[in-house]
């Protein structure tokens, strides 16, 4: 097996842990939603995303990446947003 196949399988890995995280937090954002429905409150909160983002960034250990996981939390939200909002609607 070649180096770049060896990177390869660990991203694939990585992916599987990802993807099995997601699907949680998705349901647990469902839950979230439930309870926003319930007490009419709105999706959008915007300053715990900062909070989010924020709380992310800081547990870097390496702060090069600081850019792209800020991108990465914001368009996970972005997507669970989206989950909540179709969720109150039906």
């Amino acid at each position: 097996m070649s180096e770049l196949e060896q990177y390869r399988q660990g991203i694939d890995a990585i992916d599987q842990d990802l993807t099995r995280l997601f699907e949680a937090r998705l349901k647990t954002v469902l839950k979230v939603g439930e309870y926003k429905k319930e007490h009419n409150l709105p999706v959008l909160d915007a300053s715990r995303e900062q909070k989010v983002i924020a709380k992310n960034v800081n547990r870097l250990e390496d702060k090069q990446f600081e850019e792209e996981l800020t991108k990465f939390f914001q368009s996970m939200m972005d997507i669970t947003k989206e989950t909540q909002t179709k969720m109150m609607k039906s």
